[in-house]
């Protein structure tokens, strides 16, 4: 009977292709887990890393679960964000308004998480060179600090952090240029005070 089925099934004609018969659009679903991880550890830019985890959502949670760095690092967040953003002008209509790839609120999340490095500064630059975060180090021995910034283009902005190298404190500052307050005070120990008000 099994013969009889598979004989008469290839003997019928050959049809049109429908959408039911359209390949699975995940191709990358077909490998073996320890085989997409070993793909992801090799994604090194966050942009990378954001249109695997849009493309293959499974992918994305999988290199997230396991703990792989690019995918842990606040830098995947401002990457996934970016990626969205263009997704989303990508299908707006005509004369829609177009937003700053990387705003200021962006920016400041980044520079407020304690994960966040100025060693991809010029991955932010470049992929958003009107709107970015800049680093300068001043000062001697237990006064030597790091201080980022806004950048808007050439010009800077307001300070965001300042993290003193010598003794690993951090100061977290919110307002604009020139009406800077410190908000938060982060201890190399771990220990972090708020401040409220002006």
């Amino acid at each position: 009977v099994d013969a009889h089925r598979r004989a008469v099934a290839m003997s019928r004609s050959p049809r049109a292709r429908t959408d039911d018969d359209a390949p699975p659009t995940d191709w990358l679903a077909e490998l073996p887990p320890e085989l997409h991880l070993r793909i992801l550890e090799g994604v090194d830019d966050f942009s990378d890393c954001a249109a695997f985890s849009l493309a293959s959502p499974r992918l994305g949670l999988l290199a997230l679960r396991s703990g792989l760095a690019r995918f842990k690092d606040p830098l995947f967040a401002v990457a996934m964000r970016l990626l969205l953003i263009e997704r989303l002008h990508a299908g707006s209509f005509v004369g829609a308004p177009i937003m700053d790839t990387l705003n200021e609120a962006t920016l400041r999340a980044y520079a407020a998480d304690r994960r966040a490095t100025a060693d991809h500064f010029p991955w932010l630059v470049r992929v958003s060179p009107a709107h970015c975060l800049s680093a300068t180090v001043e000062g001697a021995d237990e006064l030597r600090a790091e201080t980022w910034t806004l950048r808007r283009g050439e010009e800077i902005g307001a300070e965001l952090r300042v993290r003193f190298l010598r003794s690993g404190l951090v100061r977290h500052f919110e307002g604009g240029r020139g009406a800077e307050r410190k908000v938060r005070l982060e201890l190399a120990d771990g220990m972090v005070q708020h401040y409220e008000g002006e």
